[in-house]
Order: C-alpha cells, then sequence, then structure tokens
C-alpha cells in the first residue's frame, strides 16, 4: 500500500475554509452507533501482499494482543482478495480484521463506473457483512488514483482541477459502491469508510459529499459514507494545528460522523526515542480527544517491518515474533496508558 502523503509546497499559513452547514445538498441519513462495534486501537498488515503478513497467523495474534492491539486493517485488490479475508475471520480471532477494498476506477464514465462498483459492493457484501465492524473504500486516491496533487494544500476539491476528467468516475465508484453494499447489508451489520485522505486533503472528501467537482462546477450526486477515513503522520505535524488548521474539527463539522484514523505512525527516518514518543503523545492526544471529535479508531502504521523507505521500516516487530527493540514495548505501553473510549 502506497503511505507516503505529499505535503503541500506552499509555505503560508492555510486557514480552514469549512462550515457549518452539512448535509444541506440531500438526505444522508442518520448517524448509525459506533459504541462497542469498532476496536479502538489497530495496527495495519498486508496479507495478500505475502511475506511476512501471510506466514504464522497464531504468532501475528500473540504479537497484537501482547500489545493490547484488538484489529488488523487489510489492504485488498479485488473481490477474491475480500473473500480471503472473510475466510481468515475465525483465524484471525479475538483480532478484528478490518479491511481496505483498495480498487480503482478504470473508465473515466461515471454511470459505468457506477454500475461496476455497485455489482463489488453487493459482491463484498456477500462476503463480509456482519463478519467485519468496518470496511474502507479506496486508500489514498489523492496518491494512488489522482494523476496530479491538488494545487495547494488540498482544501478544496478545485484544487484537482488538472484531474478533473477522472472525477466523475471517482465519484460513481463510491456511489456505487455505498449503494450496492447497502443493497445487501440493509441493516448496516458493516459500516463502510470513506476513501482515505491524508494531510490537509479533506477538499476531495468535500467534493463528493456536496456534489461538487474540481472544474468548480456544482449540482452533481452526492456520496456518503458512515465513518470519515484519515491519515496522519509524525511529519506532518500537529493534526490540530497543521498550518493554522485543526483538520479534525474540520472533519468533524463538514460531515459530522465519527471519524477514524485508520494509519499513523512515523514515515520518515527518526530515533528510535522520537519514535517510541510520537506513539505515545500520539496515543494519549487521540484516545483524550476522541470525544471532541467523535474519533472511533486509529491504526498505526505498522505490525511488522515491510516497506524499505530509505533504510528505514516502520514496524513495531520486525517478523512475527521478532521485536523491533523498544516499540513493541512503546506500543504495550502507550495502549495501557491511554484505555479505549
Amino acid at each position: 500500500m502506497v503511505l507516503i502523503v505529499l505535503l503541500a509546497s506552499a509555505s503560508a499559513t492555510l486557514t480552514a475554509h469549512f462550515d457549518g452547514a452539512r448535509n444541506r445538498d440531500g438526505p444522508k441519513g442518520p448517524q448509525v452507533s459506533t459504541a462497542g462495534r469498532i476496536p479502538f486501537y489497530g495496527v495495519n498488515g498486508h496479507y495478500v501482499q505475502g511475506g511476512v503478513y501471510s506466514a504464522n497467523i497464531p504468532q501475528q495474534v500473540a504479537d497484537m494482543r501482547a500489545m493490547g492491539i484488538t484489529s488488523i486493517r487489510q489492504d485488498c485488490y479485488s473481490t477474491a482478495d475480500t473473500a480471503k479475508m472473510a475466510s481468515l475471520v475465525t483465524s484471525f480471532a479475538p483480532i478484528k480484521i478490518q479491511p481496505v477494498f483498495n480498487v480503482f476506477p478504470t473508465t473515466t464514465d461515471e454511470t459505468t463506473a457506477y454500475n461496476q462498483y455497485y455489482a463489488y459492493g453487493k459482491t463484498v457484501a456477500g462476503q463480509l457483512a456482519g463478519k467485519v465492524a468496518v470496511i474502507e473504500m479506496m486508500n489514498e486516491p489523492e496518491n494512488m488514483y489522482f494523476k496530479n496533487g491538488p494545487s495547494y494544500g488540498g482544501q478544496d476539491v478545485t484544487e484537482w482541477a488538472t484531474s478533473n476528467s477522472q472525477w466523475p468516475a471517482f465519484r460513481g465508484a463510491v456511489r456505487g459502491f455505498y449503494a450496492g453494499f447497502r443493497a445487501v447489508d440493509t441493516t448496516k451489520q458493516t459500516l463502510i469508510a470513506s476513501p482515505s485522505v491524508g494531510w490537509l486533503h479533506y477538499g476531495m472528501l468535500e467534493g463528493l459529499w456536496k456534489g461538487e467537482a474540481p472544474d468548480g462546477s456544482t449540482g452533481h450526486p452526492t456520496a456518503t459514507w458512515d465513518i470519515t477515513n484519515y491519515h496522519w503522520y509524525h511529519d506532518f505535524g500537529d493534526i490540530e494545528d497543521a498550518r493554522g488548521v485543526n483538520t479534525l474539527a474540520a472533519i468533524r463539522s463538514l460531515f459530522n460522523l465519527p471519524i477514524m484514523l485508520t494509519e499513523i505512525g512515523v514515515q520518515k527516518r527518526v530515533s528510535s526515542s522520537v519514535y517510541n514518543s510520537y506513539l505515545a503523545s500520539s496515543f494519549a492526544e487521540y484516545a483524550s480527544k476522541a470525544k471532541t471529535y467523535n474519533i472511533v479508531g486509529v491504526d498505526w502504521y505498522e505490525l511488522y517491518n515491510f516497506q524499505d523507505i530509505d533504510g528505514f521500516y516502520m514496524g513495531l516487530y520486525r517478523s512475527p515474533g521478532v521485536v523491533n527493540t523498544g516499540r513493541a514495548t512503546a506500543m504495550a505501553s502507550a495502549v495501557a496508558a491511554n484505555p479505549a473510549p
């Protein structure tokens, strides 16, 4: 899974532009209670990509339980992958699997994408509804799908104007998957999280939610989801004051939905003390602010060493049963010090 969210190059202070008047573009439906349904502390894994993540599941479960972790986020790239996740639910128990349906449109036509993803949604619901608490729609589309990044900080959908031709299909895919899944899972046994974005890129989600497009046009079909999905890393700074923007307050105000931070962590080389300190401080911040912003889950990136980023690995463990010195202990301490809200 591609992780690194590109930061805006602008040096000027950014200001929040969100408003409190939500849901004016059509009914989004009532919020669904997440109480007791979603594990608060999770980690990221990559079972379908193989390697350490597909080996020795009992040891993986033991490693997570030793740290107080109760869920593992798993990226999926096809309905075959989501079927595999369904088959692994028992193997990973009591750890909960949190799948990401990370499939992007190959068309530019909204109707074609909608129909394709409606079918995907029905299929995936048949596989996973009631077996997992949450399924996510697409990982970091600003990095993995759109050809060009935002022109500034990402707070407005018009900053993706140079990628406008891709927008209708993206919107159709999000709308279609949600509708297809709900056609099967009518009682919301499984909640659906928005596409994940990072840094200040919530303008992409706002465009979907309000029926706006990067070319500035409005009045398009609106998308919906049950949980707003966000990513935040150490090098981004303070999520409550990133270049003058309180991102948690922004997305809470814009969507009025529960928030999951499905990737948090350290993605650039730092010392062990900085890594462990950030782990402790971020867990303390998110646990203490959970009720303020309706944060219902955080997922550390990642469980094992997997991606080599200029010689730096992000794992809490090197491999199943083999710790990265100090990191797993720091995680266990952070979870113990900050009971799940």
